[in-house]
Formats: structure tokens, sequence, C-alpha cells
């Protein structure tokens, strides 16, 4: 199952991931995705992940249409997990992605990762330089 998290502004796209993913969860978020990719020409993903069960064979074709497609548009990716599981899924995504910065972050480090997915962005309340107000 796929939540779209409210924190969610300009390229930013934050979502939680829990349970199995399936074919109807990629219908919801990649329409979402590709309209922010459109619009921005680029992405910056967070990723909660909660008691990860696995993915459906279709939404893992799913998974690999969008990886194809839009895996340059792809500019960050913050994955928040709490399981070994997790964090290995996050290094092995570094070659699909390889334009995109991809950092774990556990659970406690949640506000970090969303610092470090803003940084840098107009208008977003970390984009400020280190030591700047």
């Amino acid at each position: 199952m796929i939540e779209v998290l409210s924190h969610n502004s300009g390229k930013v796209f934050g979502m939680k991931v829990s349970g199995k993913l399936l074919h109807q969860d990629y219908q919801v978020f990649v329409p979402m995705l590709e309209k922010l990719i459109a619009k921005h020409g680029g992405v910056r993903c967070l990723i909660e992940m909660t008691d990860l069960q696995g993915i459906g064979l279709r939404a893992l074709w799913d998974e690999i249409k969008f990886d194809v497609r839009h895996a340059h548009q792809i500019e960050r990716c913050a994955v928040v997990g709490d399981r070994a599981c997790e964090e290995w899924m996050t290094k092995l995504s570094r070659p699909i992605f390889r334009n995109a910065e991809i950092r774990f972050f556990p659970p406690a480090e949640r506000e970090q990762a969303w610092e470090w997915i803003e940084e840098g962005l107009p208008g977003q309340p970390h984009s400020s330089p280190q030591g700047a107000p």
C-alpha cells in the first residue's frame, strides 16, 4: 500500500510504503509523479517504509517501466526505514538511479531526511545555507 504524504510541495514528493505493493498502488502515485516531472523536469522523493511485505508481479513490472522512463529525472531520494533489508534495497537501487543522490535514514532521523530532500530548493524552510538565518 502507498500513502501519499501531505508534506509534498513543489518538486518534493513524499510517500509511505507498507504491506505489499500492488498494481493499484502504482496506478495512483505514478501519474502524480509524472505530473510533477512534467512541471518541474525532475523530482525529489522521500519514501517511508513501514513493514514492507513485498511487491506483486504486476506492480514489479510497473516499477520497472517507471524506472526505465524516469530514473534520470529523480534528483534525490531519501528512504526512511528501520530494517536492514530496506537499507540494502536503497543501496541496490543506486545503479538504476545513476543521476540521483540516494540516502537511507533510520526512523529517528525522519526530520533530517526531509531537510536533506528540501536542501537548496527555493522557498523551502530548509533551503538556506548552513549558518544562514
